[in-house]
C-alpha cells in the first residue's frame, strides 16, 4: 500500500459521520472541514428561517393593519 492510499484511509476512519439536521458542527467545525452537501443544506435550512420569519412579519403587520382598519370604522358609526 502506497503512503497517500494509508492517509486516505486514515482520515476516513477519523471522519465522524454527521447526523442530518445537527447543526453543531456548522458552528464548531471550520466550514473548509465540513462536506459541501452539509453546508448547502445548513444555508438552505438558514434561508428557509429567514423567509418563514419575514412571512410572519408581514402576516403580524397586516393583521395588526386590519385590526386599526376596522375599529376606526366602528368609530365613525
Amino acid at each position: 500500500m502506497s503512503f497517500m492510499h494509508l492517509k486516505h484511509q486514515t482520515k476516513m476512519k477519523t471522519m465522524k459521520r454527521i447526523k442530518h439536521n445537527d447543526l453543531t458542527h456548522y458552528f464548531i467545525t471550520p466550514h473548509e472541514q465540513l462536506p459541501a452537501s452539509y453546508l448547502a443544506s445548513c444555508e438552505k435550512f438558514f434561508k428557509g428561517l429567514s423567509a418563514k420569519q419575514k412571512a410572519a412579519s408581514i402576516d403580524k403587520k397586516f393583521k395588526s393593519f386590519k385590526l386599526q382598519a376596522s375599529s376606526s370604522k366602528l368609530d365613525s358609526d
